[in-house]
């Protein structure tokens, strides 16, 4: 199928079934589709959970057609397809392949298991067809195997909103190669903690009561999204899909869609720059963070990770998280 055979491309903020069925054809031609077409249709993929199902289908099709062996069909399926299309050709009615009525006689156990060996034969062909039509195969993507995220921290900042409606800033260093993470949450006057972590144990710190507490667990935030080792198994395994090339903020980056839904936003050094929320909506998808940096670590102060108790506080309960 020609490009130029295509519906033309939905805008980026459009939705619906229409939107949908172009898009999957799309999708059935991927190969054939400039650098414009890919990015347009990735940006709707990263919005749409329908679109995203629809292209891991291909997916497991591409994995599972290329386990299979090679085969052909008998010779008699190939004349009868040859003079099927001759008749069609010639405006004739398409000659009939006739049974003798020996086979009428043939027991019914017999007959079903014919007409399942026919049904799968018959399916293994569509697949055979519909792969040579389509030639559709997942984006090409891969992880340097050099790559290494140690010796840099992630800083950045989320706003949060409380079960109240409250809005909390929410400013994390995270250090790529450790694992520590340093969590600060404040909201207005009301709250001020502080959360340290070496990815062990936990030290929370109440800034405006001054009070002090171990395993403060829910005052750290996960950080899954940025960890290496765990983004390559993913890829690996099919838990994580890379939906194309785009651009962020003007610059070019690698969208990878995460097991959650959330999709990484990878520079062309394949260093982090933000993460789009999951979103059911096409085309709402924003930025989880407010201000996103990646910092060398002796950047970073080493009172960053200072998991000592400070001076003047007592051990006690930290207030509940809003």
């Amino acid at each position: 199928m020609k490009s130029m055979d295509l519906p033309p491309l939905p805008s980026v903020d459009a939705s619906g079934p229409d939107v949908c069925n172009s898009v999957s054809l799309y999708l059935a031609v991927w190969d054939d589709l400039s650098d414009e077409q890919k990015q347009r249709v990735s940006a709707h993929i990263a919005s749409c959970p329908d679109c995203t199902a629809e292209q891991r289908l291909f997916e497991r099709t591409t994995r599972q057609m290329a386990g299979l062996a090679a085969s052909s069909p008998s010779p008699r399926v190939d004349q009868a397809v040859l003079a099927a299309i001759s008749a069609r050709s010639r405006g004739v009615a398409a000659p009939v392949t006739r049974f003798s009525s020996r086979r009428a006689r043939r027991s019914p156990r017999r007959l079903i298991t014919e007409v399942v060996a026919l049904a799968a034969v018959f399916m293994l062909a569509l697949l055979g067809a519909s792969q040579l039509l389509t030639q559709w195969v997942q984006p090409q993507f891969a992880l340097p195997q050099n790559l290494s995220w140690n010796g840099y921290v992630l800083y950045h900042t989320q706003t949060e909103v409380s079960a109240k409606g409250e809005k909390m800033l929410v400013t994390s260093y995270y250090d790529l190669g450790s694992g520590s993470m340093n969590v600060e949450t404040k909201m207005d006057d009301k709250l001020d903690v502080v959360a340290v972590t070496d990815s062990k144990k936990v030290l929370g710190m109440d800034m405006m009561n001054h009070v002090a507490e171990w395993d403060a667990h829910e005052w750290i935030a996960e950080e899954p999204t940025f960890n290496l080792a765990q983004l390559r198994k993913d890829l690996t395994a099919g838990r994580a899909v890379y939906l194309g090339k785009s651009t962020f903020n003007g610059k070019p980056v690698y969208r990878v869609r995460n097991a959650d839904g959330t999709v990484l936003l990878l520079d062309m050094d394949y260093m982090p720059v933000n993460v789009l929320e999951s979103s059911g909506t096409p085309g709402t998808a924003k930025p989880m963070f407010d201000t996103f940096k990646v910092l060398p670590t002796a950047q970073v102060p080493d009172s960053t990770w200072d998991m000592t108790v400070p001076s003047g506080f007592k051990l006690g309960t930290m207030p509940e998280r809003p």
